[in-house]
């Protein structure tokens, strides 16, 4: 009823648009009787604003002089197990994506509400709102950049204390769908490439520095677990044996080319540690373990996947190459 009610008058004029902000700011809470309602308010805002942006700049004026986003942060607040995060997250994110005016994004991201929004405490029960979590935290990656990147952070001093974009996005990297794990990565990656110093200092601290010795971590069960099906003693079938040696493979080369990325951002600290990380959490304790051993087949294979020149050159030559640079210039 209400959706056709809003699709019956201009829906893009700034007049009906102050309309609609003002039937949400009259929402005080969400519950499972006026959510329909609610989803049609935000659903028709993201479409008017979405106009706005690029056909005019009186919509987005007046989105800005009424602070709607500080009401997106306020529904999120005030819902009532009424489930209209999922719903709230994918408008944003379709908002937030299809944003090409860069007054705009940047106002988005100015005064906190787009970190509220990431920091607010979801329940993820196993449905789709880790995906729409997921897409909005990509959305906003995509957007970023050098200018607008601080905006994300907050400072103390000199050095960056909080960086929400990052740091819940982490919490899924590890996540059962693929895709979701995927978008992490792209949106891990963009950050990598637009970080400045401080922002780096951050990322490359304990305890959010860890997450690149996980990543070696992963990859060394990866290759524990190659090992397993390769040299398992059971009576497994030929052609299932197969299918997880090349799943695991598939696995291990994904993983590899996910460090060849990082690597490639072409940052001197950052390259550092993520070798620093590899060779002592991985090569070099496979090395030992392979002189150690008194049975030369033992992680003979997943050595060949880490080790072998091919590999060898896809993942350490670049970072190495990166190092000895910084190194001779220090040095000489």
């Amino acid at each position: 009823m209400f959706s056709s009610f809003w699709r019956s008058i201009d829906r893009f004029s700034v007049q009906h648009f102050k309309c609609v902000i003002s039937e949400l700011q009259k929402v005080k809470v969400v519950n499972e009787h006026n959510r329909e309602y609610v989803v049609d308010l935000l659903q028709s805002i993201v479409e008017i604003v979405t106009y706005g942006d690029r056909q005019d700049p009186l919509i987005f004026e007046c989105f800005m002089e009424h602070q709607v986003l500080a009401d997106f942060v306020r529904i999120l607040k005030t819902n009532e197990n009424s489930k209209i995060d999922a719903p709230l997250l994918q408008y944003l994110s379709i908002m937030i994506q299809n944003m090409d005016s860069e007054q705009a994004i940047y106002y988005c991201f100015s005064n906190g509400y787009i970190n509220n929004i990431i920091s607010h405490p979801y329940k993820f029960d196993g449905g789709d709102l880790a995906s729409y979590y997921v897409s909005f935290l990509r959305a906003i990656s995509g957007k970023i950049n050098g200018d607008t990147l601080c905006l994300l952070v907050k400072v103390h001093g000199d050095a960056v204390v909080s960086f929400p974009l990052y740091t819940e996005a982490l919490r899924f990297a590890y996540h059962e769908e693929k895709m979701i794990q995927t978008a992490i990565r792209s949106l891990v990656l963009n950050i990598y490439n637009v970080s400045d110093d401080m922002v780096y200092q951050f990322i490359l601290t304990p305890p959010v520095s860890e997450y690149f010795s996980d990543l070696v971590h992963r990859l060394r069960d990866l290759c524990f677990c190659l090992d397993t099906i390769l040299y398992d003693k059971g009576e497994i079938e030929i052609q299932k044996r197969k299918n997880g040696l090349i799943l695991q493979s598939d696995k291990i080369v994904d993983e590899l080319y996910y460090f060849k990325d990082i690597l490639s951002v072409g940052k001197p600290r950052l390259t550092k540690l993520v070798t620093e990380n590899l060779l002592n959490g991985l090569v070099f304790p496979a090395l030992f373990s392979l002189l150690v051993s008194k049975d030369n087949d033992v992680y003979l294979l997943s050595l060949h996947y880490i080790l072998c020149p091919a590999f060898f050159k896809l993942l350490v030559e670049e970072a190495l190459l990166t190092m000895w640079r910084v190194l001779s210039c220090i040095i000489f």
